[in-house]
């Protein structure tokens, strides 16, 4: 979630908000330390916390807040098996912060920011009016630095987003099925196809549509870490797309439908034209959890939507030392 641009978008709805955090976590909690929400007064939201009585109970707290005015910020503890009768059984932390419209322009300039990268903060929370934050060097912010952390009254959060970038190659039937099941996983998706009048009139605004006459053309210039789905309705084209693709060592994935019979078949003209054992390793395909064998082009994209999700996880805790930070 963009923060900023939910703060400001519910500044001109409603005039006031409030951002609640999750600060810190001691034992089991529906979600992690630096998961936010934005509450509108008529308890509106977005984001979550992790749904249930704690969530309920903020919500309320935000609310009320906001009504009886008080501290720009401020923490409150809940035990989740005590106080909210959850079945975590750990305690959360949870900043408050409000902000009416003076604190406007501010919020625009971070969410500005926000569209660019991340970035990182700094602010003292001992006064009692809004938080004065202050943007950190870019060499001081990392993306896998803790999203918030609260010591001695100095509050550092990170905010932005760092999205993998997927490249999906072809507009058919299970690339339509695949672009609306990733759509809300936290990818930055560029959907390519030569046929500029088979893509949707509206796409989600994560995903940017691309018309190419030679879409392998689009391989040599991504960036490291990117991954790759192809399924276009040319095999010709497939084969030359992920030919381009296994030739770099430097993606994340690099995802091909079809059947083992289609495997085996690339797999031999990548061998016939000199790719070499370890770039065919690369390659996955069929793409797809194995677990599910349906046909059908939503289960087909939920299966590689899975399978791009697991592979992901495992690159943030390699990233982050094993350690998830919320999203």
């Amino acid at each position: 979630m963009r923060v900023w641009g939910e703060v400001l978008s519910a500044l001109d709805a409603a005039g006031r908000c409030v951002l609640v955090s999750i600060l810190d976590v001691a034992g089991s909690s529906p979600r992690e330390t630096g998961t936010r929400m934005v509450v509108r007064p008529d308890m509106s939201f977005k984001g979550t916390i992790g749904g249930g009585r704690l969530e309920y109970d903020v919500l309320h707290e935000a609310v009320s807040l906001m009504k009886e005015g008080g501290a720009a910020f401020q923490t409150r503890s809940y035990a989740l098996g005590p106080d909210l009768g959850q079945c975590c059984g750990g305690r959360v932390e949870i900043a408050f912060e409000q902000f009416d419209l003076n604190y406007r322009g501010r919020a625009q300039d971070f969410s500005t920011q926000e569209g660019v990268g991340i970035f990182s903060t700094t602010a003292n929370t001992c006064s009692s009016g809004p938080l004065e934050r202050h943007v950190l060097p870019p060499a001081m912010c990392r993306a896998d630095s803790a999203e918030i952390v609260l010591n001695q009254g100095k509050l550092t959060e990170r905010f932005g987003e760092d999205r993998p970038h997927l490249y999906l190659f072809g507009a058919g039937h299970v690339g339509k099925a695949l672009m609306l099941a990733m759509a809300p996983l936290g990818f930055q998706i560029s959907w390519i196809d030569e046929r500029r009048e088979i893509f949707p009139k509206y796409v989600p605004s994560n995903i940017r549509c691309i018309h190419l006459n030679e879409p392998q053309v689009v391989v040599k210039n991504l960036e490291p870490g990117n991954y790759v789905i192809v399924m276009t309705h040319d095999h010709k084209r497939d084969h030359a797309i992920v030919d381009a693709a296994v030739r770099r060592t430097d993606l994340a994935f690099i995802g091909l439908i079809g059947s083992a019979t289609k495997r085996a078949r690339t797999l031999k003209r990548f061998k016939d034209s000199g790719v070499s054992e370890a770039q065919s390793k690369q390659l996955v395909c069929p793409v797809g959890i194995t677990e599910i064998k349906s046909k059908k082009p939503s289960d087909i994209a939920i299966s590689i939507a899975a399978q791009l999700l697991v592979v992901k996880e495992k690159q943030m805790s390699n990233a982050q030392g094993g350690f998830r930070f919320a999203s």
